[in-house]
């Protein structure tokens, strides 16, 4: 399946939402995608997961280089509403302990504590 990549950058944090799989072929569609952001002045993102059905250890590697760019930047990268395949993806490899993950875009936008992903393994 195919990587979809929909951004919303009128609001501050911009939102970017991704559809199907974060993987070795789409990784660098949406590592180009981010920088452009990233060029273009947007250093507060959300990354809307919802609809993200498959993420490899290419997308997790995408991720972490496109949050410590923004943390360069004096910005950061929220990962918000995984499903719980990804979640658990996130907590394996020690996302979820590297940068917030929340269960929705809206706690994600607030910073709410109370939203976090929460993934015992």
């Amino acid at each position: 399946m195919e990587l979809g990549i929909a951004t919303v950058d009128d609001t501050d944090p911009a939102i970017t939402a991704l559809t199907g799989e974060l993987d070795i072929a789409s990784a660098p569609k949406l590592e180009d995608h981010l920088r452009d952001l990233i060029d273009a002045g947007c250093t507060r993102l959300i990354v809307d997961l919802s609809d993200l059905s498959f993420c490899d250890s290419t997308g997790i590697g995408t991720l972490v280089r496109a949050n410590n760019e923004r943390l360069s930047r004096g910005g950061y990268l929220r990962l918000a509403a995984p499903n719980r395949h990804v979640a658990r993806v996130l907590a394996v490899v020690g996302l979820l302990d590297a940068f917030p993950t929340y269960r929705s875009v809206d706690a994600a936008r607030h910073a709410d504590v109370a939203g976090l992903v929460v993934v015992r393994l």
